[in-house]
């Protein structure tokens, strides 16, 4: 017997979408973002201040999904890997994500902040 899963068939995938949404709280500048992951490059967003990005994927079902962004603002360039399976597969498939200059923090039931890398 063979089983067949997808949207194709009705049913739904074993892994489903993740949507990430990320706030511009730089206190004014606008914000411009460049996420890539490997296989997939997300363009250039500008993003004015207390205004978001988002963007869905489809995380793959070995766990190393990767999606790694450029910020820039003023005369300032910082990276962060904004998704990272090992890191948040387990937090959900909802991810929003609050930009300062000190760097981007995780809302959800507890507020993580991380450094820029």
């Amino acid at each position: 017997m063979v089983l067949l899963f997808g949207p194709s068939h009705g049913l739904p995938p074993f892994w489903p979408r993740t949507d990430l949404t990320m706030t511009n709280n730089l206190g004014g500048p606008v914000l411009t973002v460049h996420c890539k992951s490997k296989d997939n490059d997300l363009g250039v967003h500008m993003v004015a201040a207390k205004t978001d990005y988002h963007f869905s994927f489809q995380p793959n079902i070995w766990k190393t999904t990767l999606f790694f962004c450029s910020f820039q603002w003023n005369n300032q360039v910082k990276r962060f890997d904004i998704f990272d399976a090992p890191r948040d597969q387990d937090d959900g498939y909802k991810f929003n994500w609050t930009i300062k200059p000190d760097g981007p923090c995780k809302l959800g039931k507890k507020v993580k902040c991380f450094p820029w890398k």
